[in-house]
């Protein structure tokens, strides 16, 4: 099970969260609306140092020239689209860009869900078919698309997750109280949450990132 922890803000927290256990890491690139957004100056240190491990996130970039300048300076080792980008945006990404594209699929809050699985699987598949390598499923809440804190409607997440062909992380409010339901999700790739050890936004807790870990690390899954 891969575990991201999102919503980086400096190099310590990302050394931090990496020596603790976690897999990636994930920066948010000039998004204005995010309190957790870095221009390029302030991420370089971070993907210099973690280039291999950590996701760049953008909302609605698409191919903009300030795209291109984040690819060349950060050469991030995936690239994360959080907004409302097409499968024809991927598609030009990928023929552009020598890149791995994630795709972030953001499902309504816990208790405010009328959402159809298989219309969620039909549009994920058409993003598969544009080049997408992997999802991250999260919630939409407040009018911010991601870094919300908040759930998803889990079961619907559970039958997208297992119906998924490629690598998805389940992400909006995991914490070490509610780790163990994610894990036990039958075909989840990974785990992405941010203020679940957070002190506040932006600021990692490294007493929550070493409590979340030990957590995961005692947790055993069972299949019937």
């Amino acid at each position: 099970m891969k575990v991201k922890i999102c919503g980086q803000t400096s190099l310590g927290d990302c050394n931090m969260a990496m020596k603790h256990g976690a897999d990636f890491v994930g920066v948010v690139v000039d998004v204005e609306w995010s309190p957790r957004s870095l221009d390029i100056n302030r991420a370089t240190p971070i993907f210099d140092n973690h280039k291999d491990h950590c996701f760049l996130l953008t909302y609605n970039m698409n191919l903009k020239p300030e795209l291109k300048d984040c690819m060349v300076a950060l050469k991030p080792y995936a690239l994360q689209l959080t907004g409302q980008e097409s499968t024809s945006d991927v598609d030009q990404i990928k023929s552009k860009m020598d890149v791995l594209v994630y795709k972030s699929i953001h499902l309504n809050a816990q208790g405010n869900n009328n959402e159809n699985p298989n219309t969620i699987l039909a549009r994920m598949e058409e993003f598969i078919l544009a080049g997408v390598d992997g999802f991250v499923l999260d919630t939409a809440s407040r009018g911010m698309f991601g870094g919300t804190g908040v759930k998803s409607d889990w079961d619907l997440a559970g039958l997208i997750i297992e119906k998924c062909q490629v690598p998805l992380f389940l992400a909006g409010g995991i914490n070490s109280s509610n780790v163990a339901e994610a894990i036990g999700m039958p075909g989840l790739y990974g785990i992405d949450l941010a203020s679940g050890v957070e002190d506040k936004k932006g600021e990692k807790s490294e007493a929550k990132v070493r409590t979340f870990f030990d957590v995961v690390r005692g947790i055993t899954i069972t299949r019937p």
